[in-house]
Formats: structure tokens, C-alpha cells, sequence
């Protein structure tokens, strides 16, 4: 599909949707769920892909920024799809019993964490939400008690089940008939739109700890991302996690880190936490450590696995065959990226910000997780506008997702191994979409 001429690229030689795109997403409405999203910011029927390439039935190739949001951080990668062929050849399902390819992915895993959390225990999953709630879980199972947890406002955690809870956004949580896990909701810093800084959110965190006629009930555990990702990619300050661990300690908490859309290189290091030397007691991994394929895990201290009932989460289809052998491929190649994601991270900052358009209202990021807050005459633009520049960036071939408090923050996830020539491309075609009132 790909040409190594990427000054060709993208090619869009239809409309979009093309006839045969056109076709496929009515054949889809017909036969599935109404409640699909993701065909509305892009109607387009995919045909292949390679790499930071997207091909359409209709001919058309796309760059693609949105890496199947954040879940192919190397991209449709040759060395993934062999490592995925090789494991067919010898199984494919195997419940909880040993495999070679199993205990790899669990070596690859722990060695990829800090020195002092190799001794952590993991639990396999399906996909993010069922990570974070079995971390939540496990935090009232050593306890022996059903006690609130602490989330923060913009979180993502998921939207099943328990879980459901923990995640701030009133559309999803609207949606989902279940009263879930008992949350506290605090402030993340984010002061574009709200003026708290990490010791008022911190003051915040203690009065709930140390005022009985408050209202609250105690807690046992914060869940935190360390960059929030549908809340609007918003790097908190530096210090932020550090001074979350340090209450954690003083109050006997578990902290909970959820790194299932900062980490697996996103930032620049395998985890994002690690960017503040601290040691989380659980943390929620899934998206890019099965390359694409449905895997998640919970990755906790050994201390807490003595303290948990037999049997605690079940599940027939956690940790695939597959999904092992893709993981350890991604385990393997993912650092090899950290220098070029920190340093080509801080371009695309530089870039965005010199876009000359009233509509950026701020960019901010870390690595490789970049978002582009666009406002209007002081207020957030509207849902009906970022669709529109959605469709207008797809259009002429670049795919790229929104999130945000408000839905009016544009992220930049491309694969860690985008090729600079997409990177440049994609910014042309952004900054001519974004200057266009």
C-alpha cells in the first residue's frame, strides 16, 4: 500500500466518503448498534493498513494520528502482525494454564518497570475499564470493605459496571443504568478554564481525610492518570503525583495509576509516572501493550496478593496467546522510541503554538500526547464546529481525534515511529483547517 514517496502522501483521489465507503457505512447502520460513535468523526470503510497509513475501499490513504486512540503506539507494525502469524501456529486460547508465550509477556512486563516494582504481581483483563475497576477492587479486597475512592474531575476510567463511577463525564455516565463503585470527586488541575494548583487540590484531599463532620465517608484509594486523556490531555503541573503519593503514604491509601492511555511509551518513557520517581501501589495498563490486539492488565504489589480471595477475577478470554506474543514485541521495540518521542514531542509543541490562528487557545503535552484546546471569543468552540474541522482534516487525509471537558480539544496521538514526513504533512493540513473561520 505505502509508497516511500511520503511526499505523495496522503492521497485522497475521491470524495469522503467515497461510493464504496458510502456503501459499507450503510450496510453497518443497518445491522449494528445506533450507539456506534466513532463512523460519525469518520465516515470512511477501512481496507488495510501500514503503518501511519490508512487505505480506504475507495483508494483513498489517510495519515493516521489517532492510532486507534493511542491503543497502536507503533502503528500497524510488520514485526507485530509476524509475531501474531508465529503464535497462530502453535495456539491461540489457553484459559489461565502456562504458555511459553504467557510467562515471556510477564518477564518482558516486570522488567519494563522501575527495579523496586519488579516484584509486583499482575492480573489480566480484556480492556481499560476492566483493569481499572479490578484495581479499585483489589483496593477494598485487602480491606475488606467497600469504601469510596477518590477520581478527579475530567478522569476516564472506563464505562462499565463499577467503573463507570470514576469517570467524570455526565454523557457517559448517563448512559450507564449502574450506580457503580462509591467515588469522591476532586479537582484536577487544569488552568486554562480553573484556578486550583496541587496544594489546593491536596487541601481539598486532606479536609476529606481529616474533617468528620465534612460529610465524607473515608476513602481507601485515589485513581489518578498521570496526563488525563479524555478529559483533554492535560499535563498536570510537575510535582502533581508526587505530592498524590505523598498523601497516599501519610493516609494509608492505595494510590491507583491509570496508564492506559499514557503509557506504553506515549510520553516518552514506559510509563508516565515514572517521570516523577514515584512508586504507584497499583497500576491499570491495557490499549498499546497488546499492540492492537485486547489485552489489559493490573500490575500491584505482591503484598496485596496475599490478602486476595480465591477465586477474584475471572475471565476465560484474558491474556490470548496473541495478544502475549504482540505484547512482547511491543515491550521490546517501544524504548527504542523514548529519545526520538521526547525531542519530536517537543517540536510539535513548538509547531502547534505557531500556528497563527484565534481559535488555539493553548497546547500542551507531554511526548507524544499533545492537545490543541481550541476556543472562541473566550469560550469553548462548539461540538458542531470541531466536527466540521474533523471532517474537514479527513477530507484531505488526516485523521485525528477531540476530547476535552468540553470536546473542544484536538490530540495529537500519533505512533511513536511516524515517519517525520506524516508528522509534517499532517501539521499543513491542520493549520490550514484550524485558520479557516
Amino acid at each position: 500500500m505505502a509508497s516511500n514517496n511520503y511526499k505523495n502522501l496522503p492521497k485522497i483521489i475521491t470524495d469522503v466518503p467515497g461510493p464504496e465507503s458510502k456503501l459499507l457505512l450503510q450496510k453497518q447502520r443497518e445491522m449494528e448498534s445506533s450507539t456506534v460513535i466513532y463512523p460519525d468523526s469518520f465516515p470512511i470503510a477501512i481496507k488495510r493498513a501500514e503503518n501511519s497509513l490508512i487505505e480506504d475501499l475507495d483508494g483513498n490513504i489517510f495519515i493516521d494520528w489517532v492510532s486507534g486512540i493511542s491503543v497502536l503506539n507503533l502503528g500497524f507494525n510488520d514485526n507485530i502482525r509476524k509475531a501474531v502469524k508465529n503464535q497462530v501456529d502453535d495456539i491461540w486460547h489457553a484459559l489461565e494454564i502456562p504458555t511459553e508465550v504467557r510467562i515471556n509477556f510477564l518477564e518482558a512486563l516486570r522488567n519494563s518497570f522501575p527495579p523496586e516494582m519488579r516484584n509486583y504481581k499482575t492480573i489480566f483483563g480484556i480492556s481499560g475499564a476492566d483493569a481499572c475497576e479490578t484495581a479499585i477492587n483489589i483496593a477494598h479486597a485487602i480491606r475488606k470493605k467497600n469504601a469510596p475512592t477518590i477520581a478527579f474531575e475530567g478522569a476516564y476510567h472506563g464505562v462499565s459496571g463499577g467503573i463507570i463511577a470514576a469517570t467524570a463525564g455526565r454523557k457517559y455516565r448517563e448512559a450507564v443504568y449502574s450506580d457503580g463503585f462509591k467515588v469522591i470527586r476532586v479537582p484536577y488541575p487544569y488552568k486554562l478554564w480553573y484556578d486550583y494548583d496541587v496544594s489546593d487540590i491536596i487541601s481539598i484531599m486532606k479536609k476529606i481525610m481529616d474533617d468528620g463532620e465534612a460529610g465524607y465517608d473515608r476513602p481507601d484509594s485515589v485513581i489518578v492518570e498521570p496526563v488525563q486523556g479524555e478529559g483533554g490531555y492535560i499535563v498536570p503541573p510537575d510535582g502533581f503525583l508526587k505530592a498524590i503519593r505523598e498523601f497516599c503514604t501519610e493516609y494509608d491509601l492505595t494510590m491507583i495509576v491509570d496508564e492506559v492511555q499514557s503509557g506504553v511509551g506515549r510520553t516518552g518513557k514506559m510509563w508516565a509516572f515514572e517521570y516523577e520517581n514515584i512508586t504507584p501501589d497499583i497500576v491499570c495498563v491495557s490499549k498499546s501493550i497488546g499492540g492492537g490486539l485486547p489485552v489489559s492488565l493490573v500490575y500491584y504489589r505482591d503484598d496485596y496478593d496475599k490478602k486476595l480471595p480465591k477465586p477474584f477475577h475471572l475471565g476465560t478470554y484474558r491474556a490470548n496467546p496473541l495478544a502475549m506474543a504482540a505484547g512482547i514485541t511491543v515491550i521490546n521495540e517501544v524504548p527504542k522510541y523514548f529519545d526520538k518521542v521526547k525531542s519530536s514531542g517537543k517540536e510539535m509543541l513548538n509547531k502547534f503554538n505557531k500556528i497563527d490562528s484565534n481559535l488555539i487557545g493553548e497546547v500542551r503535552g507531554k511526548g507524544y500526547m499533545i492537545g490543541i484546546e481550541l476556543v472562541d471569543n473566550g469560550k469553548p468552540v462548539n461540538s458542531k464546529h470541531m466536527m466540521e474541522l474533523k471532517h474537514e482534516l479527513l477530507k484531505n487525509g488526516l485523521l485525528m481525534h477531540t476530547c476535552g471537558h468540553y470536546g473542544n480539544v484536538f490530540r495529537f496521538m500519533g505512533a511513536l515511529n511516524i515517519e517525520e514526513e506524516l508528522l509534517n504533512r499532517g501539521v499543513e493540513i491542520f493549520s490550514k483547517a484550524v485558520k479557516i473561520k
